[in-house]
């Protein structure tokens, strides 16, 4: 300490920006300067930007028993030549009382969209271990008779963080015949409120129940488009807040992709076909041709669904489903098991998160 109290205060903000979120996170307690600055909106903000392409994902996973653990994809670097990659599973908790997680709806920069087993959301940063809970939408479908799907991302244009709930009736309920209206609302973080959107005019009831797919400033889901119910990608531009379509590779049946699967592959938009076990990459957002296939072959990868890309490698791609997670090289068309230690033997897999100092209560103001 006595060697940083002779630095400029300047030299010392330059340095701490340099480090890593779990390591500032414990700095806090060194002075009150110290928290006060690590805590600083602008701080935060600049560090995230800093260091926005050189953090490496974290899975995310809940556990069998309600519970979130992450799992450093950094650790499985080193073992890549390995037939087993050992993983530190580590718990991530919260202050009392516990909530018993359902689920993850979606993660950016840091912060992390989960919902627990009564339906309600929160938003949290696993690093800081902040979690905030955000108010029921006064717009959603009731509880037990609706469906309801989630998107999280940052809106740039206004330098905002929104939720998205897309809620359409039960086909199977008695009580509301008329089912074919998708409801879509918008919670804003900075007014702490949601406002009603135009229902969506494609039919998200279809498929999984999946949360959007955060890519280039747009959340995508897989639906279908009506009257004649052919399948295609839509993003919901989170700056004009309205839907486009996207264009889907050209082997693709058009009425039968809506049964496939969205994933963000190095930070590329994906379409991921569980039966033939083909991965398609847009190379180019947007661009409809630059659609490029890469096959999985010589595994047998059950419900396994592609998760992330490891660092700095795009050739090795994490899979993962309720009974493991794996990496599969895509030039030795080899799959090597990781080898959880410490955490869950059975898990749903909630996606990836990176480490950042966004706190989920700061970024919300209280009308």
């Amino acid at each position: 300490m006595s060697a940083c109290n002779n630095l400029p205060p300047d030299i010392i903000e330059a340095i701490l920006r340099l480090l890593p979120a779990k390591s500032l996170c414990r700095f806090k307690s060194v002075s009150k300067q110290w928290c006060s600055l690590i805590s600083d909106p602008q701080f935060i903000k600049t560090h995230l930007h800093l260091h926005t392409h050189h953090i490496a994902s974290k899975l995310i996973i809940v556990s069998d028993t309600k519970s979130l653990y992450s799992l450093n994809i950094n650790e499985i670097v080193p073992h890549l030549n390995s037939s087993e990659i050992p993983s530190t599973g580590n718990e991530i908790t919260f202050r009392p009382p516990p909530i018993r997680w359902d689920g993850v709806c979606g993660s950016c920069n840091g912060v992390v969209l989960a919902i627990d087993e009564y339906d309600r959301l929160y938003l949290m940063n696993p690093t800081t271990r902040e979690v905030s809970e955000l108010p029921h939408s006064p717009f959603a479908l009731p509880i037990g008779e609706s469906f309801e799907m989630y998107g999280f991302g940052y809106d740039s244009s206004t330098d905002d963080y929104k939720v998205i709930a897309i809620s359409f009736w039960d086909t199977d309920n008695e009580h509301n015949p008329d089912c074919t209206d998708m409801f879509v609302s918008v919670y804003t973080l900075s007014n702490n409120s949601w406002r009603k959107l135009p229902n969506s005019p494609y039919d998200h009831a279809v498929g999984h129940l999946v949360s959007g797919v955060l890519v280039n400033g747009s959340l995508h889901w897989l639906t279908s488009t009506r009257p004649s119910y052919s399948s295609t990608i839509i993003a919901f531009n989170l700056s004009n807040e309205k839907f486009n379509e996207i264009e889907l590779p050209d082997s693709i049946d058009n009425y039968k992709a809506v049964f496939n699967e969205l994933v963000v592959i190095g930070g590329k938009l994906c379409l991921f076909n569980q039966l033939g076990n083909d991965l398609w990459v847009m190379e180019e957002y947007g661009v409809g041709m630059s659609w490029t296939k890469v096959s999985i072959h010589g595994v047998d990868i059950d419900e396994m669904k592609p998760i992330c890309s490891v660092e700095d490698s795009n050739r090795d791609i994490v899979l993962g489903d309720e009974d493991g997670v794996v990496v599969y090289n895509v030039d030795e068309r080899l799959c090597r098991n990781v080898r959880i230690l410490g955490g869950p033997t059975r898990f749903t897999i909630g996606g990836t998160y990176v480490e950042s100092l966004v706190s989920p209560k700061c970024i919300r103001r209280t009308p």
